[in-house]
């Protein structure tokens, strides 16, 4: 019998060889299921690409802030300079149908015993960050299942709560779940993290062994600079990619 092991990945950010490095990870890992939580455009040069693998996979799919700026006509003047030059490139390259998918897509999902969220769960439509245990505390108030998995901050995290209190957790590759916890797991970003590690971040998650990995995997960063500079984007775009920053 097939273990089901579901790959889970946030803010590929328009980064097409950190995506597909990814992709072949999973694959390698034997992923059955891929989960995206998000952000799939926004920031690099190619998002017409990476939007369409993701709509190859037939997965579940989560609303990002950035697919939320991309596929409408919101003013980008609450967000920072490189951030702003990086939506109205994806909009300026996507297609009208990939604007209207990406336009439709939930801000929430609960998936068998775990939801998924790109924010927070706590207001999810305003972007909120969980940095903190603070912040942690806020999205499990309206976390019903043992595993909820976000994105949105770059920087892989998971929090747990025992008792009511929430705290964070070690920093490791491999957590194996505990009953009687309740989890909130940031995946990381695979396009653009920002833990001082330059590689592309995303977890597999195996139920049956209650376990979740972190996965780190490099890709072509010269190529993915080449090409944001190629495309006229920002100098700065394409230098804190190595910086993991």
């Amino acid at each position: 019998m097939i273990k089901v092991k579901y790959g889970i990945f946030s803010d590929i950010h328009s980064n097409l060889e950190a995506w597909c490095a990814v992709l072949d990870d999973m694959a390698g890992q034997q992923v059955t299921h891929p989960v995206c939580l998000g952000d799939i455009v926004g920031y690099n040069a190619n998002p017409r690409e990476c939007l369409r693998l993701v709509r190859e996979l037939h997965c579940p799919v989560i609303k990002g802030n950035h697919d939320e700026m991309v596929a409408t006509a919101h003013d980008t003047r609450n967000y920072n300079a490189l951030a702003g030059e990086g939506i109205a490139f994806s909009r300026k390259h996507l297609l009208d149908d990939d604007k209207i998918w990406l336009a439709r897509l939930p801000l929430s999902l609960r998936l068998g015993n775990f939801t998924v969220v790109h924010s927070s769960l706590d207001e999810p439509a305003k972007w909120n960050y969980i940095s903190t245990e603070l912040e942690a505390e806020s999205s499990f108030i309206y976390q019903n299942t043992q595993l909820c998995f976000c994105g949105h901050t770059h920087v892989a995290k998971i929090f747990a709560q025992q008792a009511g209190s929430a705290r964070e957790l070690p920093k490791t590759a491999r957590v194996e779940l505990q009953r009687g916890a309740r989890y909130l797991v940031n995946v990381g970003a695979v396009g653009q993290p920002r833990d001082r590690d330059w590689r592309a971040s995303y977890v597999v998650y195996t139920p049956a062994d209650a376990l979740i990995e972190y996965r780190r995997v490099p890709y072509d960063l010269a190529l993915t600079r080449k090409k944001i500079l190629d495309a006229g984007l920002s100098e700065p775009l394409a230098m804190r990619l190595g910086m993991g920053a």
